[in-house]
C-alpha cells in the first residue's frame, strides 16, 4: 500500500472497502478517498496484501492493491 495507490480491505464483520490513499486535499472518503495522514492510511502504507492492520480497535485485512 502507498501513497496515490488503492487498497481494498475486509474488516472484522466481513464487510470489504476500497479506499484510494490521497493528499489532504483531495481526500474525500464519501468518494472511497482518504488522506495519506489519515489513522486508516497511516495503518495501511506499506502492508500487502494478507497483512493486517488495526484501526480504532478494529482488525482489517488487506486483500488487494492497485
Amino acid at each position: 500500500v502507498r501513497f496515490g495507490g488503492s487498497v481494498t480491505i475486509e474488516r472484522e464483520d466481513g464487510r470489504t472497502q476500497t479506499w484510494k490513499i490521497t493528499g489532504e486535499d483531495e481526500a474525500d472518503p464519501a468518494q472511497g478517498s482518504v488522506s495519506h495522514v489519515s489513522p486508516l492510511a497511516r495503518a495501511l502504507v506499506g502492508k500487502r496484501v494478507g497483512d493486517e492492520a488495526v484501526v480504532a480497535g478494529q482488525s482489517i485485512e488487506v486483500i488487494a492493491v492497485d
